[in-house]
């Protein structure tokens, strides 16, 4: 696929605190589940504000989407 045509931001824009958000939804989701917004909580031990923000900008970027059981990553190659 062309760079172009790939509809995720690039992980060089991402702060080390949502890469860190990223990881920890990407270790859920190794398991098979969603992550849930209070497993993520209790995980990152970090203020509901900063993980909600991180949570937002990381699905506007096409990085997780939203589901109704929780965050799931986005489209990614590594499992191709």
């Amino acid at each position: 696929m062309d760079e172009r045509d790939d509809p995720r931001g690039d992980v060089q824009e991402l702060s080390d605190f949502e890469l860190a958000v990223y990881e920890t939804v990407a270790e859920i989701d190794v398991e098979g589940r969603a992550a849930d917004f209070e497993s993520i909580e209790r995980l990152m031990e970090a203020p509901e504000e900063d993980l909600w923000a991180a949570l937002g900008h990381l699905v506007s970027i096409n990085h997780l989407h939203s589901t109704p059981k929780g965050y799931v990553l986005g489209p990614h190659d590594w499992d191709a």
